[in-house]
């Protein structure tokens, strides 16, 4: 999952927060998107401290993979 995921769903809680009527919901929505848009700030500054070159992730399928069949 990325930061831009986790930004996608924070907006998603705010749009729904603005919108909800029931206040617990309305809250709950509100706090959930500020956890969001903190992961996604973590995730961010970890994609930062990365050396060129070892990123955690490849271009290539997850082993075992043999392709459709």
């Amino acid at each position: 999952m990325t930061a831009v995921y986790f930004r996608a769903l924070a907006t998603r809680c705010r749009t729904s927060a603005r919108s909800c009527s029931d206040p617990y919901a309305k809250e709950e929505f509100a706090r959930l998107a500020v956890e969001l848009d903190a992961k996604a700030n973590e995730l961010d500054a970890s994609a930062d401290t990365w050396p060129t070159g070892s990123l955690p992730w490849r271009n290539e399928p997850p082993r075992g993979f043999s392709g459709d069949h």
